[in-house]
C-alpha cells in the first residue's frame, strides 16, 4: 500500500536545508524534535546492543533485546498499517460513483472547504461556471449546525462566486435575505469540495452524511472529497439525512505508526480519488472529447 508520510521523512529534508530550518515552526518544528529525539534514542539502543552482542557473556540478553526491539520498530507499526489498510478497504466500499448531472445545466450550490479556491476541484467548478457564478457556502460557515436534520437554504450565509480574472482567486459577495431566499427557490444541485493535497478534518457535513440510511456506518476518520448529489428545486432544503448522492469521493484522515515506531512517525492511507471521469463528464466537458489535464489535475490525478 502506498504511503505518505509525515514525521521523518519532512524532519530530513528540514534538516538538509537551512532556509527550511528556519521556517520550520509549529507542528514541523515538533516534527523535528520528535525525529531528533527518536534518532538519539535508536543509536543508544544500537550501541547498547552491539556491546552486549560481541561480550559472550551478554550475548543471549542482547539477541533477545536485538529481537524485542525489532518487534517493536518494526512489527507494531506493520500492525498498525495493516489496521489502516482493512479501514480503507470499508472506506472504499462506501464510496458511490454514478453519473453526476452536468453542472451547466444544474443550479449548483458549492460547499467549499474555505475561502482558498485555486488548484483544486473548487477552483475547476468555479472555472467551469465562468461568468454564471456559483452560490455557495465555505465550510467554516457550518460549524455549529445541526445538519443531521433538514436545514432551509435560506438560512445559510449563502455567499455569490465568480472566478477571478487577475488573481485567481474568486470574487465574492455576501448574499442579502431576499437573495439567499430567491437563490434557495432556484438551487437543484450540492457540490461538496475538498483541498487537493491536505483533505480537511471531518466536519458538520460528514456529521449530517452519517445521519444518512446509506452511509450509516461512516467513521469518524471519514472526509469527504467531493460530492455530487441533486436537490428538491423550489423546496430549498438542504438535508444531507436524506440525500441520494450520484458520486462519493471520500478520504480516510486516519494514520498509522510508520516505520521504524516512533513518536509523531505516521503514515496516512493512500486511497486514491475515485469516480474522477464521471467528475470531469459532469464539471469540465470538452466539445472535441479530448480529456482535460488540468481538470483531471484538480480533481486529484
Amino acid at each position: 500500500m502506498g504511503k505518505v508520510r509525515n514525521g521523518w521523512i519532512g524532519a530530513g529534508l528540514a534538516l538538509m536545508a537551512a532556509p527550511a530550518r528556519a521556517e520550520c515552526l509549529g507542528s514541523c518544528a515538533k516534527d523535528l524534535e520528535a525525529a531528533l529525539l527518536s534518532l538519539v534514542a535508536y543509536v543508544l539502543i544500537g550501541i547498547t546492543l552491539l556491546v552486549m552482542l560481541i561480550r559472550a557473556r551478554w550475548r543471549r540478553r542482547g539477541l533477545w533485546g536485538l529481537g524485542i526491539v525489532l518487534v517493536l520498530a518494526l512489527g507494531v507499526p506493520l500492525v498498525s498499517q495493516g489496521w489502516l489498510a482493512w479501514k480503507l478497504r470499508a472506506v472504499e466500499a462506501r464510496e458511490m460513483v454514478g453519473e453526476p448531472s452536468p453542472l451547466a445545466a444544474r443550479t449548483p450550490l458549492m460547499i467549499a472547504p474555505g475561502d482558498y479556491c485555486r488548484d483544486d476541484a473548487c477552483a475547476e467548478v468555479l472555472h467551469s461556471r465562468g461568468k454564471q457564478g456559483i452560490h455557495v457556502v465555505p465550510v467554516s460557515a457550518l460549524e455549529g449546525l445541526d445538519l443531521t436534520g433538514p436545514v432551509a437554504l435560506a438560512e445559510l450565509p449563502l455567499e455569490w462566486w465568480v472566478e477571478g480574472s487577475d488573481t485567481g482567486e474568486p470574487m465574492r459577495r455576501q448574499l442579502s435575505p431576499a437573495e439567499r431566499h430567491d437563490a434557495a427557490a432556484g438551487v437543484d444541485y450540492l457540490v461538496v469540495t475538498s483541498w487537493r493535497y491536505s483533505p480537511a478534518d471531518p466536519g458538520p457535513v460528514e456529521a449530517g452524511l452519517r445521519a444518512n440510511p446509506r452511509l450509516h456506518d461512516m467513521g469518524p476518520g471519514e472526509a469527504v472529497r467531493l460530492l455530487f448529489a441533486p436537490l428538491t428545486e423550489g423546496e430549498g432544503i438542504l438535508s444531507l439525512a436524506t440525500l441520494r448522492p450520484d458520486l462519493l469521493d471520500l478520504s480516510l484522515t486516519d494514520r498509522a505508526l510508520a516505520i521504524p515506531l516512533a513518536p509523531r512517525n505516521t503514515t496516512r492511507a493512500d486511497n486514491a480519488a475515485v469516480g474522477t471521469e464521471a467528475a470531469m463528464r459532469a464539471i469540465c466537458p470538452t466539445e472535441l472529447g479530448e480529456p482535460d489535464s488540468v481538470c483531471r489535475w484538480r480533481l486529484g490525478h
